[in-house]
């Protein structure tokens, strides 16, 4: 189920009807969250964060949310700034009210997949403002951990690339690569896309 949260009646009605009809979609006020509700793993909540005053108000918010659920921000002027914030706090997506609907399935099946999704100007802000933990932890040292195909796949998607986009540069099936994809997180001990990024910054 995609759950939509926006007090803006257009916003609601643009992103009922972006959403693709298999997807399973229902409109949700502010108290929904008050209530005891059981969710599927795969529930994602399309949040409108303008009804917010402060970044702080987003969180305590999100917070509250129920942890099994996948949230992505909403927002009429996106700043690089906010969406970093957010995504490092846990949000799956920080996007435009007036995303295309092409780009809201890409969206949607990323996330859907348990990945993060980012257009390419908030990801490279996100690599270039968060530094290492361990400067040791260079792309050489990181690629060492992967399969020579690992290899290829990982540096596709620290270039911002899809699932699809890699498939097809790699001429191998949409499987593969997600097997890929979870070999990768697996031996390097990290969750998503942003986090393999950010770990291959120093290429």
């Amino acid at each position: 189920m995609i759950y939509i949260c926006s007090k803006i009646d257009n916003v609601n009605n643009y992103w009922i009807d972006n959403i693709q009809l298999k997807d399973k979609k229902s409109l949700i006020d502010n108290n929904f969250f008050d209530f005891e509700k059981e969710f599927d793993n795969g529930d994602i909540v399309i949040l409108d964060i303008d009804q917010f005053k402060t970044n702080e108000e987003i969180i305590e918010f999100f917070n509250n949310i129920p942890k099994s659920l996948k949230v992505v921000a909403l927002v009429e002027d996106a700043r690089l700034a906010q969406g970093a914030y957010l995504i490092k706090k846990g949000f799956k997506s920080y996007l435009s009210k007036k995303t295309n609907e092409i780009t809201i399935k890409k969206i949607l099946e990323t996330i859907k997949d348990g990945n993060v999704w980012v257009y390419p100007d908030l990801m490279n802000y996100i690599i270039k403002h968060i530094t290492l933990n361990n400067e040791e932890d260079n792309k050489e040292n990181i690629l060492k951990q992967l399969s020579p195909k690992e290899q290829v796949v990982a540096n596709h998607i620290a270039d911002g690339l899809s699932n699809k986009d890699i498939s097809n540069i790699m001429d191998v099936q949409l499987v593969t690569v997600k097997k890929h994809i979870s070999n990768i997180f697996t031996k390097l001990k990290i969750k998503d896309r942003v986090a393999l990024a950010i770990l291959m910054q120093n290429r």
